[in-house]
């Protein structure tokens, strides 16, 4: 039993140490590729995780991750007013404004 603790703590300050020799900066992506993918969720062509996972995880550049958040908070402040709707038609011409927006930037 006593094993068992010390292991999982050694475990646990193994994993502490790593995090801080290579914290998580946040995922690496394009102004291209952030285009695609809410342009893909406005079209229903993304996967099934890939807008969760969009607007879950951090950006490395700050911009897209400006984005992101923008796109993430957008359900909140433009509610959908019909079901399975992920935020009004307001929302969704600010998604596309961002699309467009980046991919006059990515030229």
């Amino acid at each position: 039993m006593i094993t068992s603790a010390i292991i999982i703590l050694l475990l646990i300050g193994a994993l502490f140490l790593v995090k801080r020799m290579y914290p998580f900066k946040g995922l690496e992506y394009t102004r291209g590729e952030v285009a695609d993918i809410i342009e893909n969720f406005l079209d229903g062509r993304g996967g099934e995780w890939d807008w969760d996972e969009f607007t879950s995880i951090s950006i490395k550049d700050a911009y897209l991750d400006g984005i992101r958040c923008k796109c993430a908070s957008l359900r909140d402040e433009y509610p959908p007013q019909k079901p399975n709707e992920y935020c009004s038609d307001a929302g969704a011409a600010i998604m596309r404004n961002f699309v467009k927006e980046l991919r006059e930037r990515a030229a």
